[in-house]
């Protein structure tokens, strides 16, 4: 013990007495540990850490790949399904305890809450079934997320946001049940997903706002 006590001191000695030297040591391990934490940040993300949802070992994507929309075109072979192909399968498919819908693609919004003098916003956003929330279960931060009553023909509009998204209207609580303008169309937001949840699959771009397929 004491041997490494004395090696230590040495150089540290010898670091004090080579400044140049230590500061290009100290700047190269913060550079190495800094790479590092951020490929491990990375790798976790992507291949470690599962879904934020209710049992994700559960879940299981009908279809067989998926590999879409690449600035507008359909790239590789991947799973396209009707929707009412979709409604058979849910409906008689016992296999399955909850079968939802998701859009292959995601669009661009621009969403302004109605009555505001801000000029409308860029956002991403993903048609999915009423009961994609549940299916996934997930519950809401604030306010309530979609219902199959919510994904009819007739039922008056309603759009579910990310708390993401929500941060960019500084958490506003009188948001929720407020009218947003969506792409020119009036829309209802209903809620708030919680802080965690980016959608049912990893993507550069996860959606911001929700609505129902039949809208």
């Amino acid at each position: 013990m004491q041997t490494l006590f004395r090696d230590i001191r040495q150089a540290l000695r010898q670091l004090r007495r080579a400044p140049a030297f230590t500061a290009t040591a100290l700047l190269t391990l913060a550079i190495g540990i800094g790479a590092n934490t951020a490929i491990f940040t990375l790798v976790h993300g992507v291949l470690l850490s599962s879904l934020p949802v209710a049992n994700p070992a559960q879940l299981y994507k009908f279809g067989d790949t998926f590999n879409c929309c690449v600035e507008g075109d359909l790239l590789g072979d991947w799973s396209m399904i009707s929707y009412p192909f979709y409604l058979q399968a849910r409906d008689h498919t016992p296999a399955f305890e909850s079968l939802a819908a998701a859009q292959a693609g995601r669009r661009s919004l621009s969403v302004r809450p109605m009555g505001s003098s801000e000029p409308a916003q860029p956002f991403r956003g993903e048609f999915v079934s009423g009961n994609y929330f549940t299916t996934l279960g997930i519950r809401a931060f604030a306010g309530r997320l979609l219902a199959p009553s919510d994904d009819r023909r007739g039922a008056p509009p309603v759009v579910v946001a990310s708390y993401r998204a929500w941060q960019k209207y500084g958490l506003n609580p009188s948001l929720i049940g407020r009218t947003l303008t969506i792409n020119s169309v009036a829309v209802t937001l209903a809620g708030i997903t919680p802080p965690a949840f980016f959608g049912d699959r990893l993507g550069a771009d996860p959606p911001d706002f929700w609505l129902p397929l039949a809208t």
